[in-house]
């Protein structure tokens, strides 16, 4: 990739930003390395895997990234078979222990629909060190010292270390304490001199006091002495201490052996661990600039949907663009103030990020086109040294690009054909042009000529586009228009800032016919595209109030449908108990007469007769009244071993035959077969049993309680996968029987908060909701009430 494009489009303040997101040195080195590639399959996986590590980062827990050293000095070294300092066992250790936990974390994802599948290949490829952890972490502690149970020898070593030096301290200030030698002591402390205990005495007594003398004082005055009777003591102390420096060799020659042993499957995992860390910091980057995974096209074809300049502070006005479809080279006009290299910026940046594996500051959906070279002429690259002007300047930058231009370039031109005379400025900046588009190179070129508007509409494969200015508040909004030359304005300005009309009459006079006319065609597409833009917004508005209108409908007719179900039911049950009422009450009456004797047999018979009548005119209205019920419903499209439900019965079966001729349907219901009216019937999805679910629906509502949280986090998803997400959460949270919930979207585009509270507006089991207070998160925190 052209370095002077990098450069231009600042890529390496890109790569500082990415830097604050990383947690090891290591990880430095693929940054300093990273820079766009022109393949796109391996574009297209490195984009995935950030895609992946975000979607962990806002769905899961964070991963465990602990302490991953720059181990690799301290591995070639014991490679050699050279004995590792404490401090380098220990920062080995802590780097296998981290690759470890995330070893365990990642594989312990929940990733039934295989979306991590990349980052858990990866984690899959970290090898675990359980007996070089153990070693090393029964030798050193966490101070990188080797402990005394590193060893018994080291143990008893320093545990007779300890003992001899309590009693050297003991016999010295049993010396100093002396009233013989009270005298002599220069101060009454112990001190060290040559790794032996010692006492000060004044200079004046030296050859008064018996022992060895190591040291004195800067000003003379003081002796440092080993007294006589502490020598051996001192000796036995400094044999001790060969002894523990011996030990604690041998130790760390052992475990710097054991790491000799698995030197190349270390190296191995601190490359994955490096990798890992790289992946997670692209998307901790995509997460802070609000960032989405670009579509790739191998063409060069670009489309840039609400794009913002990653490295612009405060609000930025986002810009759409495209490239490469119906047309190859772009021409943007509009005030010097408007933008315009802005844009050209954006473009050229978003371009280097996306194809080198980073996410793009841009909604989904965008497009970004893979290029062989990305060349630009950028901003006012005056040479100084070389003594040349702005114009020299700049054609020495183009002279090198038509050069190397090709049908794989994106070629960026910055105010194209400045610095010199207009006429042969904008001559010029058209031959370039022509020699630019006819290589086949995708170019994007700014300037404030006016006659590069006429060319762009005279040129087939060349479009116009220009950044709008706002001449109410002589501010430029800096929203790009696509198909639309920018005006200059000039006269309406000046006009708002006070300058005489007849002094802009006078000038509008000098204009020529075909500047006079031009600047009134723009006009009058700009009023037609505005009138157009606003048409549209209302048809949209218009589309979505039909849209919720016929939303309400259905749901108004689902619930008039399902009320009449109800209704009917009761009455079925309602005629059932009738008839079963007046069958018992007839039963009792006739038992009880014929215990009187007040009524011949014949006449109880008769009596009989009489209520099976009866019985027979209300199953008959009953009959009728389902007939009637029945004459209004359709008969549901089944087939052979569909699952359905017999509605009278509220029970579930499944089709065994169909005679359509007769209307009706064979249905296995449990152990019953029965010959069903098909308008009785209803399909259903699975083959469910109502006592399975009786049984089962205590189970998921203890698990919801015990698994549901109050919490619902949606950054970082899509629309549609965010709304899936919350209607299932909001179902969760109704079993759960939960008061209040918190759905946090973010701010961003506001596309996710609007579906949110579409959703919340529909379900039924939402009280009230309302956004968040300042503290609560504001703008991108919904709190809703169930």
């Amino acid at each position: 990739m052209d370095k002077h494009a990098l450069k231009v489009l600042e890529f390496d303040k890109i790569k500082d930003q990415l830097k604050e997101h990383i947690t090891s040195e290591l990880t430095e080195k693929f940054i300093d390395d990273l820079e766009p590639k022109g393949d796109i399959n391996y574009i297209k996986d490195r984009q995935e895997e950030v895609s992946q590590a975000k979607m962990i980062l806002t769905r899961k827990e964070r991963p465990p990234f602990g302490a991953i050293y720059d181990i690799r000095s301290s591995l070639s070294r014991a490679q050699k078979g050279m004995v590792l300092r404490e401090e380098e066992l220990l920062n080995i250790l802590k780097t296998l222990i981290t690759g470890h936990r995330l070893n365990s974390f990642f594989l312990n994802i929940d990733d039934q629909d295989n979306n991590f599948y990349r980052i858990i290949e990866l984690a899959r490829s970290i090898t675990l060190f359980k007996d070089l952890e153990r070693s090393i972490k029964g030798a050193i502690d966490q101070q990188g010292r080797v402990k005394d149970s590193a060893s018994p020898k080291l143990r008893d070593i320093r545990r007779n270390m300890r003992r001899l030096s309590d009693g050297i301290k003991d016999k010295l200030k049993s010396i100093i304490n002396s009233r013989r030698y009270q005298k002599y002591i220069q101060e009454s402390v112990v001190t060290i001199r040559d790794d032996r205990y010692v006492v000060p005495i004044k200079a004046e007594y030296g050859s008064n006091f018996p022992g060895i003398v190591h040291d004195q004082s800067s000003s003379g005055q003081t002796l440092f002495i080993e007294p006589m009777p502490i020598v051996k003591m001192n000796n036995n102390l400094r044999r001790l201490v060969s002894e523990e420096e011996a030990e604690i060799y041998r130790i760390l020659k052992e475990l710097s052996s054991k790491v000799m042993k698995k030197v190349d499957q270390i190296k191995g995992t601190v490359q994955i661990l490096a990798i890992l860390d790289f992946i997670f910091a692209k998307a901790k980057y995509s997460i802070e600039i609000n960032a989405s995974e670009p579509l790739l096209d191998q063409e060069g074809k670009t489309k840039l949907i609400k794009a913002r300049h990653p490295l612009l502070d405060g609000d930025v006005v986002p810009t759409d663009i495209s490239l490469g479809e119906e047309f190859s080279t772009l021409v943007i006009t509009g005030p010097n103030t408007g933008g315009k290299t802005v844009t050209l910026k954006t473009v050229g940046l978003l371009t280097l990020m996306g194809q080198s594996g980073l996410h793009i500051p841009a909604l989904s959906g965008s497009k970004l086109g893979i290029y062989k070279d990305v060349y630009s002429d950028i901003g006012d690259e005056q040479s100084i040294e070389q003594s040349l002007s702005t114009f020299s300047s700049h054609m020495t930058q183009i002279i090198k690009i038509v050069k190397k231009a090709n049908e794989g370039s994106l070629i960026l031109l910055d105010e194209l054909g400045a610095g010199t005379d207009p006429a042969e400025g904008a001559a010029l900046a058209m031959a370039l042009l022509d020699h630019l588009h006819n290589k086949g190179s995708k170019t994007i070129a700014t300037t404030h000529y006016s006659e590069l508007k006429t060319y762009a509409y005279g040129k087939k494969g060349v479009e116009n586009a220009s950044v709008e200015f706002d001449v109410k508040s002589l501010q430029p909004t800096y929203r790009l228009q696509m198909g639309l030359p920018g005006r200059s304005n000039a006269f309406e300005i000046s006009r708002r800032l006070g300058l005489r009309e007849d002094i802009i009459d006078k000038a509008k006079g000098l204009l020529t016919d075909d500047d006079i006319e031009l600047d009134k065609v723009i006009r009058e597409i700009e009023k037609d595209k505005q009138e157009y833009s606003n048409k549209k917004e209302e048809a949209k508005e218009s589309s979505r109030e039909l849209k919720r209108l016929k939303e309400e409908y259905n749901e108004k007719l689902k619930d008039f449908e399902q009320k009449k179900e109800r209704e009917l039911s009761e009455a079925y049950r309602e005629a059932n108990k009738i008839v079963k009422r007046a069958q018992k009450r007839a039963e009792n009456i006739i038992k009880d007469l014929k215990e009187k004797k007040k009524l011949s047999d014949k006449e109880i018979e008769e009596a009989r007769r009489s209520l099976r009548e009866e019985r027979k005119d209300i199953l008959g209205d009953k009959e009728d009244l389902i007939e009637e019920s029945m004459s209004k419903k359709k008969a549901p499209k089944l087939k052979i071993g569909d699952k359905v439900k017999i509605k009278s019965l509220n029970k579930k079966g499944e089709v065994l035959d169909l005679f359509e001729d007769k209307g009706e349907g064979l249905i296995q219901a449990g152990i019953m077969k029965v010959n069903i009216d098909l308008r009785d019937l209803e399909k259903i999805d699975g083959g469910y049993e109502e006592e399975y679910q009786k049984t089962n629906i205590s189970k998921i509502k203890g698990a919801k309680i015990r698994n549901i949280s109050s919490k619902l986090d949606l950054r970082g998803m899509r629309v549609l996968e965010a709304k899936h997400k919350l209607e299932k959460y909001l179902d969760d949270a109704s079993l759960a029987n939960l008061n209040q919930l918190e759905i946090v979207h973010g701010k961003g585009t506001g596309k996710v908060r609007k579906m949110v509270h579409q959703v919340l507006d529909k379900h039924r089991g939402i009280r009230e909701y309302r956004l968040g207070r300042p503290r609560e998160g504001g703008m991108g925190v919904t709190i809703v009430n169930l």
